[in-house]
C-alpha cells in the first residue's frame, strides 16, 4: 500500500466533512420533503393515522343518504 500521505489526508478530511454534514442533517438527501419524511417516525405515524382515519370515514359514510320526510325541514330557497 503505497498511498500518498497527502492524498490520504484529503480523503480523511472529505469523509469527516461528510459525516459532520450527516450528523447535522445538512446532507442533500435530507433537504427534500421526502428525505425529511423518511427520517421522521412522528411524521410517518401521523400520516398513517390520517390515512386510516380517511379510510374509516369513507367506509362509514359511503352509504346512500336517506331523504328527510316531507315537512320535517324548512323549504330551501
Amino acid at each position: 500500500m503505497s498511498r500518498n500521505p497527502q492524498s490520504k489526508e484529503v480523503t480523511k478530511q472529505a469523509v469527516l466533512a461528510e459525516i459532520e454534514s450527516l450528523r447535522q442533517c445538512r446532507h442533500a438527501r435530507y433537504q427534500t420533503l421526502l428525505g425529511r419524511f423518511s427520517r421522521c417516525q412522528d411524521w410517518q405515524q401521523a400520516a398513517s393515522l390520517c390515512a386510516a382515519a380517511v379510510e374509516a370515514t369513507t367506509r362509514t359514510y359511503n352509504r346512500t343518504p336517506l331523504d328527510a320526510p316531507p315537512g320535517l325541514l324548512p323549504p330551501v330557497s
